[in-house]
């Protein structure tokens, strides 16, 4: 079986290749890697880049390449609702009593503080399930943005330097996401795409795998 290494390319000697504890050594970049990731990225068809799933998008723009997925769920017809009820009712009962009143009472005041982190934090993922989209850019300066619009977290990355590009579970679910995310592993490691839906992930994660492939 010829192992190529995912770096640079090259064939790996089959005496440096160990297929029981799934690991390889390629002598001509001094680097390791999995076999089975390997062989997982190099099987995967271009043709991946013609179908993306609804909500989905691949585009070549004049200096980059853009993957991404949209976060938008029908969960959103439960999470706004019960956010307008929720945020409504216990910010309203806290701070708006007070101001009906025209007296401020400290002690109200700050036990409605936690209520207003959780009204931000959850509006956040409302807004996510609405319209918000996970999304990477590949160029001179590559990035992965998760947010809303132009409002949300950008975070850069040298494109050249991930040498894995995986999908792992998480422990925490987060709406719509069947508790799984995409992770981009070399110098530093880069989790995003939570939000996604399963095939949206998918197309995105595959997507990654091929693009890499065709670059060192």
């Amino acid at each position: 079986m010829k192992i190529q290494c995912p770096k640079c390319k090259q064939a790996v000697p089959s005496d440096q290749v160990n297929m029981g504890t799934d690991l390889a050594f390629c002598p001509h970049c001094s680097e390791a890697f999995k076999i089975s990731e390997a062989m997982d990225q190099d099987a995967i068809s271009p043709d991946i880049l013609k179908n993306p799933p609804k909500g989905a998008w691949f585009r070549k723009e004049m200096d980059r390449i853009v993957v991404g997925g949209s976060t938008r769920s029908p969960l959103a017809f439960f999470i706004v609702p019960f956010m307008c009820i929720w945020s409504g009712g216990s910010l309203g009962g806290i701070y708006g009593s007070q101001i009906i009143k025209g007296q401020f009472d400290p002690i109200q005041s700050l036990f409605g503080i936690p209520f207003i982190l959780g009204s931000i934090i959850f509006w956040g993922i409302a807004l996510m399930t609405i319209c918000g989209k996970a999304e990477v850019s590949i160029g001179k300066v590559s990035s992965v943005f998760t947010g809303v619009g132009r409002l949300g977290w950008t975070r850069q990355f040298d494109w050249t330097e991930v040498r894995t590009i995986r999908e792992e579970k998480m422990y925490i679910q987060y709406p719509g996401s069947r508790g799984a995310q995409i992770i981009m592993e070399g110098k530093t490691r880069i989790k995003f795409g939570m939000g996604l839906n399963e095939a949206r992930r998918y197309f995105v994660l595959n997507v990654l795998k091929y693009l890499k492939t065709q670059t060192p």
